[in-house]
C-alpha cells in the first residue's frame, strides 16, 4: 500500500477557507500547507486524470506511471504501456451552492445503450 498525494482544485464554487472540508483534508496531509481564508477549495482528485494526477507520496511519481510499472511487473505482457489510466476519478467535493450533475460517458456506452 502506498500513500498518494491528491490534486487540490480551487474552483469558484468551492467553500472558502476553514469552511471547506477539502481544505482541511488536504492540510491534514500536507504539513506546510496553509489554508487561505478567502480562497475557494472545491475538490480533491484521486486518480490518473491528466489535468490532476495523483502522485505516489514517497517518490512523486504519477500514479498512472506507477500502475503501468506494477502491471508490467505482475503480468508478462508484450503490450507494456508507459502509463495506465483508471476509468474514473474519485473526488471529494466541498460545495457552497448547488451544482448541475455532470456525467461523462464514453462513446461505446452511448452507442451500446442509446445507439
Amino acid at each position: 500500500m502506498h500513500r498518494i498525494e491528491c490534486t487540490l482544485n480551487n474552483y469558484a464554487w468551492g467553500k472558502h477557507g476553514e469552511n471547506s472540508e477539502v481544505a482541511k483534508l488536504f492540510a491534514a496531509g500536507h504539513k506546510d500547507f496553509q489554508i487561505a481564508k478567502n480562497m475557494p477549495y472545491s475538490e480533491l482528485w484521486m486518480g490518473t486524470h491528466p489535468d490532476g494526477p495523483a502522485r505516489i507520496h514517497e517518490s512523486s511519481e504519477k500514479l498512472s506511471k506507477f500502475l503501468a510499472k506494477y502491471e508490467a511487473s505482475k503480468f508478462s505482457s508484450s503490450n507494456k504501456k508507459e502509463e495506465n489510466h483508471l476509468p474514473f476519478i474519485m473526488k471529494i467535493m466541498s460545495i457552497k451552492h448547488t451544482l448541475s450533475l455532470q456525467v461523462h460517458p464514453t462513446k461505446v456506452f452511448i452507442l451500446s445503450n442509446f445507439g
